[in-house]
């Protein structure tokens, strides 16, 4: 079980300047001590999951996972849209919480961490300073 489970932060978030996925130890002041946020919060992106889905693999999260996209979206474009409504941290679960893949090394990981990650993915939007949704896939813009 997992103590104190609305504590636990999330894992990463992706620097939206550097256009990178960052450890959330980054902002620690001291080594040993315990992750934190960073100064200006940070933004979380919800979407939702379309039959058009690909995998790509990209420098932001260092080619460590595929990461699923719907077909003719771009982390550029995600990452204007969020930048021009103010973040420069995301949250974002397909490039911040480690992804399904074919090596057996990184799924055993992937495993431990969403032990933890899944279960409090709701610590994720509730310590959010923004939420940021896109309704019609991610990257998509809303269509009725």
């Amino acid at each position: 079980s997992i103590k104190n489970p609305y504590s636990i932060p999330p894992r990463r978030l992706w620097d939206l300047l550097a256009n990178r996925v960052v450890e959330l130890d980054v902002f620690a002041k001291d080594d040993g001590e315990k992750p934190r946020m960073p100064p200006c919060g940070y933004y979380a992106i919800t979407h939702s999951w379309t039959k058009d889905m690909q995998l790509w693999m990209t420098p932001i999260n260092h080619y460590q996972w595929p990461v699923p996209l719907p077909a003719g979206t771009t982390f550029e474009e995600i990452r204007w849209e969020a930048l021009h409504a103010g973040a420069s941290y995301c949250w974002l679960d397909v490039l911040c919480l480690r992804q399904k893949t074919f090596e057996p090394v990184t799924e055993e990981q992937r495993e431990v961490e969403w032990s933890i990650d899944v279960p409090t993915i709701g610590n994720v939007y509730r310590q959010a300073t923004h939420v940021l949704r896109y309704f019609n896939g991610l990257g998509r813009e809303l269509q009725l």
